[in-house]
């Protein structure tokens, strides 16, 4: 028969087993292991963060000379009549939003970049989400498709524009080369100085050169869904539009969601295709907002009007990507 005994505590704060020799034991205070640990544990944490911050504050410390201060001084120069240049200026108030407001310059360089801007992110994220389903359909050589695919995002927006310049070139670009080859001459265009299409050329280059992140984004997207979802609705007798309306749509909310933000974000702020094919040409026919900025800020001297500018574009690329990422929340969390 096995005799159980618990341990006493001796008059010292000792404990001593009576099963063992005698040989007291260490005291242990009441929650001291537990709260030492603990303690032990938020420092740990703590000088984590403290270490983490330490590896922030360079990079932070850049952005804030070089992205915030500015930006924000920005605001006070569109209260100014500054050149640019002369280290003088004086303040004129609400002058240069009122002339900005009332200059059917700035009115044509806010459609192009509407027609620019959600142009190219509807048409840009419709065509990625073709080829995306293209893509997953694939059972042989979808790596060698998907790399071609994304090859045009790596090529640097100016020197892509400055290929299709010659492309497009009147006399000696490919584009109308081919046509009078092929007995078309009539259809042979000036195709970057014909104010009636210009802006939708550069539409089409921006297309045509801007998809391939989108593209793999929807890839990921459409490789992660379920499977098992998949083949219960075919067994259900969907087809394959229902089950891509019904099943596929749905479940790409979120990778919707992040493409149509950064494309509208991209579009709101084209610049190089516009600098290098037409410099805003014909005219000021393809002026752009970020374009219409630095032609007035930095040709024509005016660096206040331009200031007033770059705070109503910041505005409005803050507004619209605000408002439709909150909408496309909204039904990526309803789905």
């Amino acid at each position: 028969m096995t005799q159980t005994s618990t341990a006493r505590p001796a008059g010292d704060g000792r404990r001593i087993d009576p099963v063992d020799s005698g040989v007291p034991s260490p005291a242990v205070p009441r929650g001291g292991p537990a709260r030492t640990g603990r303690s032990r544990r938020v420092l740990g944490l703590s000088r984590k963060r403290w270490g983490l911050f330490a590896f922030v504050v360079p990079a932070l410390v850049v952005y804030l000379l070089m992205v915030i201060a500015p930006s924000l001084q920005s605001v006070q120069l569109s209260l100014t009549n500054w050149d640019g240049i002369s280290p003088d200026y004086s303040y004129v108030g609400a002058d240069n939003y009122t002339a900005m407001l009332t200059s059917g310059r700035f009115w044509n360089a806010v459609v192009n970049t509407l027609i620019l801007g959600l142009g190219s992110a509807v048409i840009i994220n419709v065509i990625s989400l073709i080829v995306a389903l293209l893509l997953d359909s694939l059972h042989h050589l979808q790596g060698f498709f998907r790399t071609a695919v994304y090859l045009p995002a790596l090529v640097s927006p100016f020197i892509a524009a400055t290929i299709w310049r010659y492309l497009l070139n009147y006399n000696f670009g490919f584009v109308n080369t081919l046509l009078r080859d092929l007995g078309l001459p009539e259809a042979a265009r000036d195709w970057l100085g014909d104010s009636g299409i210009v802006v939708w050329v550069i539409l089409f280059i921006i297309c045509f050169t801007l998809g391939g992140n989108t593209t793999l984004i929807y890839l990921a997207n459409l490789q992660s869904v379920p499977q098992e979802l998949l083949e219960a609705a075919r067994i259900d007798g969907a087809n394959r539009a229902q089950v891509f309306a019904n099943v596929t749509w749905p479940m790409l909310a979120g990778a919707v969601t992040v493409n149509m933000t950064l494309s509208m974000i991209a579009g709101w702020t084209i610049f190089d295709q516009v600098m290098v094919l037409t410099s805003g040409g014909p005219g000021f026919v393809s002026e752009t907002m970020a374009f219409f900025i630095y032609r007035v800020g930095f040709g024509e001297y005016r660096a206040g009007f331009g200031s007033a500018a770059a705070v109503l574009l910041f505005l409005v690329v803050i507004v619209s990507t605000v408002a439709a990422n909150a909408y496309m929340r909204k039904r990526e969390i309803q789905s």
